[in-house]
């Protein structure tokens, strides 16, 4: 029910076309123009940023060798998770802010390499993001 609730509160993302109607008779500022597409590229960004930690998420449990990216973040914090306390591991901040910065780094095609997709389903989107880049 949560992510259906989520579904619709997306629908409030029409206004933005409104918005960008309004914005239109600014077009000739360059300013506005580059916010505008500067908030697009950061809207695109979370989304994408969502569906990498999806990824990871779903894949966890099922992954025999511990690889994807979300085993990585623990590592490299030191924030190992443990089956029996629930509140170890990344904080939910943690885990946004490396998905976010991951794609970030695909999208403007610099990819520092150390957030990096490991298994096939992390690759297949790293490559759908690079391609969106």
């Amino acid at each position: 029910t949560t992510t259906l609730i989520g579904l619709l509160k997306t629908a409030r993302l029409l206004r933005l076309v409104r918005v960008a109607r309004k914005l239109d008779r600014y077009s000739e500022y360059g300013a506005a123009v580059l916010m505008l597409l500067m908030c697009i590229f950061a809207l695109i960004a979370h989304w994408l940023a969502c569906i990498w930690y999806a990824i990871g998420n779903v894949e966890k449990p099922y992954l025999e060798h511990k690889i994807g990216w979300l085993d990585n973040l623990e590592v490299s914090l030191g924030k190992r998770c443990n089956s029996s306390e629930h509140c170890s591991g990344p904080t939910i901040k943690d885990k946004y802010v490396t998905a976010l910065y991951f794609t970030f780094s695909s999208l403007t095609s610099v990819g520092f390499g150390n957030v990096s997709p490991n298994t096939n389903s992390e690759k297949i989107f790293s490559i759908c993001v690079m391609l969106i880049g």
